[in-house]
């Protein structure tokens, strides 16, 4: 089962001293899989500003919850676990390598009956441990067109579960309307298979604003129209070409008394794309009392910014808009989503998942067929907060956290990798009214990399 963080983890990390801090400012988070690594290391001569990206009201209204993918557009593939380890798995990697000769639906595999989209390995005896592959059929389809070396490799995570035999499997299989969602099996062994941080071990840090590196004025003054937020940024240490980032955002709070101002409060996971931040794309949860007002919205959805543009794409424009933005019921909170970016020959895939059962939304397509990017080059988080009116006299508090980057893929290893064997801190910019945000360094290896981004009327 895939780790979903909260919020009592996130207050046990452990705070580090100001020496400590200031040398993980410094120093690059590297790896062995680096010495592997015949790219030639980035040697950053200038840092950026602060973007001034911006999507409109208009963008975020008429938020909807998101419903799963009818089973019909899902893929279930069932190998015994004894198949899978004579493919050479390395279970404490947590990624699962098929080679694709073996994936002939045709000749390997036997569609099943009694379930939708279903193909069992033939052979499998009633006795056997067997493992799930579960994923949107497109996503499946992208995996097997940009593989390589004959091969299809993904987490464990995101994609798989381990059961004690078919039966065990059945169990676990629950029907909801057009879709089916998958539980863990029970055994706490075969559970923790796909469970990559099973215990918590994290290292929070709080970067120091003194120290940055962007020159933006200290403290915006309040005022009608006015943009307050606080940004994080990590680079790449090495030139490889990287075109798939997995992770999970989680809304955790939110709470307004008050209904005399209007004001809108985005707190992101940010990917910049090719050099100069060409491209971005955004997963986006905005904490809204502005689009409805006097009532108030929450909502995910991500944002594209094409060709250097400050302003976003509309998404009613992209080829395929996917579940449209997705509507949040605080009453849920904290509730993880998972996300999936990726980059295959000139179009974006943005694709949130349900945390822990094995479900996906569909995906949203930006073509970006005129200058398309094919790299990610750097990430940053934020906490913003665009203020309508002033002066402020609501009182108001949210919180996103975490936001944890698991996985990366890089395209010219043609591996995955770990987030911290991938980015290193670059800079954050100056402290802001009403926001802040804070990065930490997580998972059991300590190599995921995650930021918490909160908001409160009373930071002034």
């Amino acid at each position: 089962m895939q780790k979903v963080w909260n919020m009592t983890q996130l207050k046990s990390g452990v705070i580090l001293l100001a020496l400590l801090l200031a040398g993980m400012a410094m120093i690059p988070m590297v790896s062995a899989a680096d010495e592997q690594n015949a790219t030639a290391q980035i040697n950053s001569t200038w840092k950026y500003a602060v973007p001034e990206h911006h999507f409109s009201p208009d963008y975020f209204k008429a938020g909807k919850p998101a419903t799963p993918l009818p089973e019909s557009e899902m893929i279930n593939l069932i190998l015994s676990e004894k198949t899978l380890d004579s493919f050479n798995q390395d279970n404490q990697a947590g990624i699962i390598t098929i080679p694709i000769s073996y994936l002939n639906l045709n000749t390997q595999f036997t569609e099943s009956k009694n379930w939708q989209n279903r193909f069992v390995e033939n052979g499998i005896g009633p006795n056997e441990s067997v493992v799930l592959v579960r994923m949107p059929k497109s996503m499946y389809d992208r995996f097997l067109a940009t593989s390589k070396e004959g091969i299809v490799s993904f987490p464990a995570s995101y994609f798989s579960r381990y059961y004690k035999n078919l039966a065990d499997l059945d169990a676990n299989i629950h029907p909801d309307g057009d879709a089916v969602s998958v539980t863990p099996s029970a055994d706490p062994v075969l559970a923790e298979k796909t469970n990559v941080s099973v215990s918590v071990k994290k290292i929070q840090v709080v970067s120091n604003p003194l120290v940055s590196q962007i020159a933006t004025p200290l403290r915006t003054p309040q005022g009608p129209g006015t943009l307050h937020g606080k940004w994080i940024f990590f680079n790449r240490m090495y030139t490889d070409t990287y075109d798939y980032c997995i992770g999970q955002i989680t809304p955790d709070s939110w709470s307004v008394s008050g209904n005399n101002d209007q004001y809108y409060a985005p707190q992101e996971r940010e990917y910049y794309l090719n050099n100069q931040r060409q491209d971005a794309i955004e997963i986006v949860v905005n904490y809204d009392h502005w689009s409805i007002w006097p009532n108030t919205t929450i909502n995910l959805f991500p944002t594209i910014y094409d060709n250097h543009s400050n302003d976003s794409v509309p998404l009613e424009t992209w080829e395929s808009s996917g579940p449209g933005i997705i509507g949040l019921d605080p009453a849920t909170f904290p509730k993880a989503f998972g996300y999936h970016v990726q980059i295959v020959n000139g179009k974006y895939y943005i694709t949130f998942e349900f945390m822990n059962n094995l479900t996906f939304t569909s995906s949203y397509v930006y073509n970006d067929q005129d200058n398309p990017s094919t790299t990610f080059t750097e990430f940053s988080g934020s906490s913003e907060f665009q203020q309508i009116t002033s002066p402020i006299t609501d009182t108001f508090s949210a919180s996103t956290t975490p936001v944890i980057d698991q996985w990366v893929h890089d395209a010219t290893l043609n591996s995955w990798r770990k987030p911290a064997d991938v980015w290193q801190y670059e800079t954050a910019s100056t402290d802001d009214i009403f926001t802040n945000i804070y990065w930490f360094i997580g998972g059991d290896n300590s190599d995921e990399i995650g930021t918490s981004s909160y908001l409160s009327s009373a930071w002034t």
